[in-house]
């Protein structure tokens, strides 16, 4: 019987920092994904390396060896020192208390895993909380490769891989490795010594590749053996990084591991963390409580750890989509925005934000997807640039003259090729003064952008309703944020319209969205002047903005429709379970999930458009709250009792809405800081 453990879904925790990089695993340190690893590295392009993936971590005391890491493997785990984890938490940062009480003594050791916020470094702890001193034989296996890829059988025999021990003036030791792509890592240790000692891990087997239809084996080197002692209550510090710390007298190095430090400082640890205790009686009774069954973060914690979560995605002027597959995307970054808006003193960076896409906007269009290593950058979006519009209006009273003019300017140049570009995958009707996309294009514009094939599961040609109530709303902010400078006219090139003729714009665009409302129903789309009736849940979105085109009993019936068909514990499904279309699990090869991506899968960002509308038909502030509260209660529990590190992209349909896609998504963290704001607000 093969000997594994349950990969159809682990927690997983992860460490971010500002450049794109990232550290990311499983709560039982099994890679089970070619992304998990303790470095990737990035560049200011978001160029990824994988550079190390795990370690081999083996302990004698007493003539006898113990592991603590755990390989997957095609038919087996091994070693299985997994199933010595006695606790585990995934914040503030991922901790892991190891207990061996099959041995002579009894072993327990801390392991904690932290990252560097400006840096490509990682940092590991090892603490040994028992009585007998360790010895410990350490092998670091590299994989030194884009992080979409795998080493494919007997790399490392054919490619060469040059390792060098540090010269160094202080007692701390170092290692060098480099791969044939320019890719090196850096190792460096509080203890112990450095030997070289060849040795390739092959075949290493990563399942949820296999179930998603990927290359799932690959090969890592372990050039050198890292072997010392560690005393009883002594700590081993190691270091990861893609460039070398070395400085005056080691210095670099020190100070790095102290920054780390005061980076994860200002949060609380959780309940049963080991350091929140003192004295083996009490690490002992840890070890025998069940609190991991309890919230691990008070109330308070847990928001000042939501705060945390955002910062993951965050990076000098960009956002994340998600990890640990995605780069920047347009679209994401000016949804994910408006959390950023609310958190602090954050203006800046939002002006930096915008700023930094307005000067990216070709055609007035904002790229939809920001490529690795400034590849792959596409434009292939219609709403990306109607959101950023929406984000300039929340922000324009913080701003000062100069930057509202700059902004306004991008905004200007926005509405105006929307009117009159006619190269766009995209019109304006004459007619009804609705953004109409064209049917003679294999593009998909809107958030369901899933391809099977080049060719759009969900196109929603024609007039989509969220795309209009997004043109509407930035129609009217444009023509607002205008007159507020005094400017008569918007100027674009050779294009331009005054702030009056903006304004009646406005006033017929939204008398002509009634068209969506049709036999009680909020229709999808307007699709060659056909009311397109599937009930998803871009009515919500549409209802969510500034400026309202229907009136509250419109408002409550989109609610009414979102509660009956399209709400659940974790989101909103993109389709009702009634429409023939509709696919209730996320799973399988790359098509059969881009096939269910956008027919019925939830997805967690959406809660907020949904508060949102909530707020503007509740006027009892008790029950508004109660309501919000409802809305993201599984989600908030999941990270108070820390099942989840982050918020996921998305979730199966139905029962039991098991995480899928990326495990952190900066939309889902999003609306959950958004949403807790807005409860926070009420009381």
């Amino acid at each position: 019987m093969r000997n594994t453990v349950d990969t159809d879904y682990t927690a997983e925790w992860i460490l971010t920092n500002r450049l794109g990089g990232y550290a990311l695993g499983s709560a039982h340190l099994i890679n089970i994904r070619k992304y998990h690893g303790l470095l990737t590295a990035s560049d200011e392009h978001f160029r990824r390396i994988h550079l190390v993936s795990s370690i081999e971590e083996k302990f004698g005391v007493d003539d006898e060896f113990l592991f603590m890491d755990s390989n997957s493997y095609a038919d087996t785990i091994y070693p299985q020192g997994y199933l010595h984890i006695a606790k585990s938490r995934l914040r503030p940062y991922p901790a892991f208390l190891y207990s061996f009480s099959s041995c002579k003594q009894k072993i327990i050791i801390l392991k904690e895993i932290l990252m560097d916020e400006w840096k490509n470094i990682t940092l590991l702890k090892y603490t040994n909380l028992g009585k007998v001193t360790l010895e410990y034989f350490f092998r670091y296996k590299f994989s030194l490769r884009n992080h979409h890829h795998v080493n494919s059988p007997k790399t490392f025999d054919i490619i060469p891989i040059e390792s060098d021990i540090i010269e160094r003036n202080t007692h701390r030791g170092g290692w060098v490795i480099r791969g044939d792509t320019g890719a090196s890592a850096f190792v460096y240790a509080s203890h112990g010594r450095f030997k070289k000692d060849p040795l390739i891990f092959r075949n290493i087997f990563y399942p949820i590749e296999d179930a998603r239809g990927y290359d799932a084996a690959e090969d890592l080197i372990a050039p050198f053996l890292h072997k010392g002692f560690l005393k009883p209550g002594k700590t081993m510090v190691i270091l990861f990084s893609d460039i070398s710390l070395e400085g005056p007298a080691g210095k670099s190095v020190v100070t790095v591991q102290e920054k780390i430090g005061e980076r994860y400082s200002r949060y609380a640890l959780p309940k049963g963390h080991p350091s929140r205790v003192t004295g083996i009686k009490n690490r002992k009774a840890f070890l025998k409580s069940s609190d991991f069954k309890d919230y691990i973060f008070s109330e308070d914690e847990y928001k000042e750890l939501l705060g945390l979560l955002l910062d993951d995605f965050k990076t000098r002027n960009d956002i994340i989509a998600g990890f640990p597959w995605f780069s920047a995307w347009g679209r994401d970054t000016m949804i994910s925005l408006k959390a950023y808006l609310k958190q602090g003193d954050n203006t800046d960076f939002v002006y930096d934000v915008l700023n930094t896409y307005g000067e990216r906007t070709q055609n007035g269009l904002l790229p939809n997807v920001i490529g690795e290593d400034g590849k792959g950058t596409n434009f292939d979006t219609v709403d990306a640039s109607l959101w950023f519009i929406i984000r300039v209006y929340e922000c324009f009273e913080k701003l000062g003259v100069q930057r509202k003019r700059k902004l306004l300017g991008f905004c200007a140049d926005i509405v105006l090729n929307y009117i009159f570009n006619k190269e766009l995958p995209f019109y304006f009707d004459k007619e009804d003064f609705l953004i109409s996309i064209r049917d003679d294009t294999q593009s998909a514009l809107t958030w369901m952008d899933a391809k099977v094939g080049g060719i759009p599961v969900t196109p929603r040609y024609g007039k989509p309703v969220e795309i209009n109530a997004l043109w509407f709303n930035s129609v009217k902010a444009v023509s607002q944020m205008a007159q507020k400078l005094h400017k008569k006219k918007i100027i674009s090139g050779t294009y331009s319209m005054t702030t009056e003729e903006l304004s009646d714009l406005a006033e017929e665009v939204g008398k002509n969205m009634a068209k969506f409302l049709v036999d009680g129903i909020w229709c999808d789309r307007i699709e060659k002047g056909v009311r397109v009736k599937e009930i998803r849940p871009n009515f919500v979105i549409s209802c969510s903005f500034p400026f309202d085109f229907t009136d509250k009993k419109g408002l409550k019936l989109a609610a009414g429709l979102a509660r009956e068909y399209l709400l659940t514990p974790f989101g909103l499904r993109s389709l009702s379970p009634e429409s023939p279309l509709y696919k209730k699990n996320y799973a399988g090869s790359q098509e059969i999930r881009d096939l269910a991506y956008h027919q019925g899968t939830v997805w967690t960002w959406l809660l907020l458009p949904y508060a949102q509308l909530l707020e503007k038909i509740i006027p009892d502030k008790t029950l508004l709250k109660r309501e919000l509260e409802d809305s993201i209660f599984q989600i908030r529990c999941t990270i108070m009792n820390g099942t989840l590190a982050s918020a996921p992209e998305v979730w199966d349909g139905e029962n039991p809405h098991v995480p899928k896609g990326t495990p952190a998504q900066a939309w889902s963290v999003a609306a959950l800081f958004c949403i807790e704001k807005m409860i926070e607000d009420i009381k």
